[in-house]
């Protein structure tokens, strides 16, 4: 099993020489009351709406947390720029096959939200990406506001059947929208339902039929995130309790292993766009003890077991999901559940030394955990994260009501301090100096 274990964490020693998630660009803001601060912004490379904004004035300048109505504008100098608006949102406009209306039927309310700016002149274009399709927002001299988003929806055929059907007439509004710049409309004939092939019927308005006769600015080059995912780890160790019975027998509830324990390994995080929720692993290890009952024989009272202690090396490997919320100087909050796998590694008698038989499983040595997931609570403070989690197991007994596999008699708490390890690879790339 050791064996098996080691190129695991080969592995994930390899992830763990990845960058830390907050990244901070030069950039400004537009603050409500219309005051305007320029210093660095943590850039959370998002796909939806930012939901808050961190900017500080200087590299060593404590850090201020931003909502999107205290904002008007967000602006990156080497990349993106959100807008607050008030814009139109189909909540009814879904591609995910899975979750398609009956019918094509629209739901419209007005949002409030940071914008992606793609094009900025007489005619704009923006963009709002929600986790059903992607709406993009045009907007022309006397003209409302254009949403065109990217929907599906099912209808009935002629036989009686459900089929997919695809309600995004862009196109004709584009035309209708711009019918009076001939340039525009003719644009919109042959523009594919992306964030260039908009731009490109916005920008033929610019250029052709406004007052200037000018194109507008174009982010198109920036507005694509630069990192999606982001993976990073590095080490973590801590104390471990274990409240776990025999497993081998009935023994009314007895803790055999009651007692605090060091463990340590390492940890890998795969953060999603906006680096707020990421994908969690671990593998660690853990000094155990416990006890096993071999069969001795059948008396007038009953069966007879007599109980040998061994002494073994706990593997533990995790899998989960992490949330991170953020709190002032730049410290985040962060909430985790997953899921973990058990192995005992070399698991020999206390008094012998000797090894336990091989057919013993992994279920006979320690605990299976129950259907509920563990849970986790931290602080995280730069590279530093503090954790505490807990595992609940199901009861040794054997039960196999729904109670005992949603929440056992035994179960394991952690305290632990994890630490990352590498350079930050979502900060941009440093400018060149000239081969000094």
């Amino acid at each position: 099993m050791l064996r098996r274990l080691l190129p695991l964490f080969a592995a994930f020693f390899g992830f763990t020489f990845q960058g830390r998630a907050q990244a901070y660009e030069p950039g400004l803001l537009v603050r409500a009351t219309g005051d305007t601060l320029r210093g660095e912004l943590e850039n959370g490379f998002w796909l939806e709406p930012p939901a808050f904004i961190r900017f500080r004035a200087a590299a060593d300048a404590p850090s201020q947390l931003f909502q999107p109505r205290q904002l008007r504008a967000v602006v990156f100098a080497q990349g993106r720029y959100f807008r607050y608006e008030v814009l139109p949102l189909n909540h009814a406009a879904e591609t995910n096959l899975t979750k398609l209306p009956r019918g094509n039927y629209f739901d419209v309310k007005q949002d409030s939200l940071l914008a992606e700016v793609l094009v900025d002149g007489p005619a704009g274009l923006q963009r709002v990406v929600q986790p059903g399709a992607v709406h993009y927002y045009v907007t022309a001299p006397d003209q409302p506001v254009l949403e065109l988003s990217d929907r599906k929806y099912l209808r009935m055929n002629q036989k009686g059947a459900w089929e997919v059907a695809d309600g995004n007439n862009y196109q004709n509004l584009l035309a209708l929208y711009f019918g009076p710049c001939p340039a525009a409309a003719q644009a919109a004939e042959r523009a594919p339902f992306t964030a260039a092939g908009l731009a490109a019927v916005v920008q033929a308005y610019n250029a052709a039929c406004s007052p200037a006769k000018q194109t507008g600015r174009s982010w198109l080059a920036t507005a694509r995130p630069r990192r999606r995912m982001s993976l990073q780890g590095g080490v973590l160790a801590g104390a471990r309790y274990n409240r776990i019975e025999n497993m081998t027998g009935f023994t009314d509830g007895a803790c055999v292993d009651c007692r605090v324990r060091p463990f340590g390994g390492l940890y890998a995080e795969l953060f999603q766009p906006s680096r707020t929720a990421a994908v969690y692993g671990e593998l660690s290890v853990s000094p155990y003890s416990n006890q096993v009952l071999y069969y001795n024989g059948y008396s007038s009272s009953g069966t007879q077991y007599i109980a040998v202690d061994y002494r073994a090396l706990l593997g533990t490997a995790r899998l989960g999901l992490r949330f991170y919320f953020p709190l002032p100087r730049e410290k985040q909050f962060m909430l985790g559940m997953g899921y973990e796998l058990n192995s005992i590694i070399q698991a020999r008698v206390n008094s012998t030394g000797a090894a336990l038989p091989g057919d013993l499983g992994a279920n006979d040595l320690y605990a299976v955990p129950t259907i509920l997931p563990n849970l986790t609570l931290g602080w995280r403070s730069g590279r530093t994260t503090i954790s505490a989690d807990g595992q609940s197991y199901r009861n040794s007994a054997g039960s196999f009501d729904l109670f005992s596999n949603l929440v056992g008699s035994n179960y394991a708490l952690r305290l632990a301090l994890a630490y990352r390890l590498g350079r930050n690879h979502d900060a941009p790339a440093p400018l060149s100096t000239g081969g000094k």
